[in-house]
């Protein structure tokens, strides 16, 4: 059996795995768009943002031990490509570039002089120091973390308490005409989801790990953690999204995603608040940094027989071209992306749930690929690519003003498939 306690302390550190810095800016920026439609646009926020990635970590469980029993069923081959653009996702493409570039905005005003002097300068320390502590296991990182980690959630609940019982103003009136589909899809960019289905083997191996549990108990602990993680995403989210509306009728629209975090910080709690919020955010981005740097290396010297220094050192070559960027541009390209492999993923999270009532592996792959069209036509649309006939199609499909288009066609796919015969 397990203790309380030790529930509690794992519950906290799934929290702080999950609690990139970088997710801080989002929020606000859904209550900022939507003004009075603040609530409607976190419950959608929320959902993608805390609420799949719960469903991530136990479908992970139930799926099986290890990354690669997560999409198998489909087929070993689409398991490979499919954990590829996780890992990819939350490394050097999207992630871990943004971290750097977050960590640097937070800490240096937009204005300043010779700003791009100072962001080449930042992130070639960023990122050297992200090499050293990778190449390097350290419980230094780890000593860091645990430090920054409650400073930073402290300075949160500050500026969440001030800024609900001492709001910066009244949300203001927006003609919003999908809020909830706005905050859900802004939800895939915590990619929480992502990684908690990336980070689950570390999760239940560090619940194995010192006891004797069965399978029962093993479950009842993981769920038991889940909720004390993704309660507290929760309520943050929750608290960020509120905060963000009370600003619609103080700041201008336009304004960009950190700088708007920023700028409320300021506004909330005076020039040394948003001092200690940006160290926070920095020491907590580089600590994330240096993790999801440590996670690519691990899985792409594995998979490719590479050396992991060779990986390390790749990754974060890439990781500081694409962070150079800025946030609002790795945000944007992130969009395509994430809007294709996320429905994609909260597919098989539901599959993997009914893994023992579908004895048909065409299910999977009916699923998948009815989901995918979808998907894949939505990030075109988000660069820009329209086609008329599809467009048609597209716009009779249900639920389509809540950001689950894809769902019907997901059912329908695997519907189809299942008369086909297992081979």
């Amino acid at each position: 059996m397990y203790k309380k306690k030790d529930v509690v302390l794992t519950g906290f550190a799934l929290f702080a795995m999950l609690f990139g810095a970088g997710n801080l800016i989002f929020p606000p920026v859904v209550g900022f768009i939507n003004g009075n439609n603040w609530v409607v646009s976190s419950v959608g926020f929320i959902l993608t943002g805390a609420g799949f990635p719960l469903l991530a970590i136990i479908a992970a469980a139930v799926a099986g031990k290890d990354l690669d029993s997560f999409a198998t069923r489909v087929s070993p081959l689409f398991s490979k490509i499919f954990n590829i653009a996780l890992i990819l996702s939350i490394g050097p493409l999207l992630a871990l570039p943004r971290t750097g570039a977050t960590a640097f905005e937070m800490l240096v005003p937009q204005n300043i002089e010779n700003f791009q002097m100072y962001k080449f300068v930042f992130l070639t320390i960023f990122f050297a120091v992200t090499i050293l502590f990778s190449l390097k296991s350290s419980k230094v990182v780890d000593r860091v973390g645990a430090i920054l980690t409650p400073i930073l959630l402290l300075v949160l609940a500050i500026i969440i308490f001030k800024g609900v019982f001492s709001p910066l103003g009244e949300p203001k009136i927006m003609e919003a005409a999908t809020p909830f589909k706005y905050g859900f899809l802004n939800g895939y960019q915590t990619m929480d989801t992502l990684a908690a289905i990336v980070f689950s083997e570390i999760i239940l191996k560090s619940i194995r790990k010192g006891r004797n549990l069965d399978a029962a108990e093993e479950f009842s602990f993981l769920i038991k953690v889940s909720f004390i993680a993704i309660g507290g995403l929760t309520i943050v989210y929750g608290g960020l999204v509120y905060i963000g509306g009370t600003a619609t009728g103080v700041l201008v629209q336009g304004i960009g995603s950190t700088e708007l975090l920023s700028t409320i910080v300021a506004l909330l709690l005076g020039k040394i608040g948003k001092i200690v919020l940006g160290i926070c955010v920095a020491g907590a981005c580089l600590t994330t940094a240096i993790g999801l740097t440590a996670t690519v290396g691990d899985y792409f010297s594995g998979l490719l027989k590479i050396a992991y220094e060779k990986i390390v050192i790749l990754t974060v070559i890439i990781s500081f071209i694409f962070a150079s960027f800025g946030v609002d541009v790795i945000v944007k390209l992130a969009v395509p992306v994430l809007v294709f492999i996320y429905p994609i993923s909260i597919a098989l999270i539901f599959l993997n749930f009914m893994k023992n009532i579908i004895k048909n592996d065409n299910v999977y792959v009916g699923t998948v690929i009815g989901t995918g069209i979808v998907s894949a036509y939505e990030a075109m649309q988000v660069m820009g690519i329209n086609i008329e006939l599809f467009n048609t199609i597209y716009s009779k499909l249900p639920l389509e003003s809540f950001g689950l288009s894809w769902v019907l066609p997901g059912i329908l796919g695997g519907i189809i498939f299942s008369f086909f015969k297992k081979y």
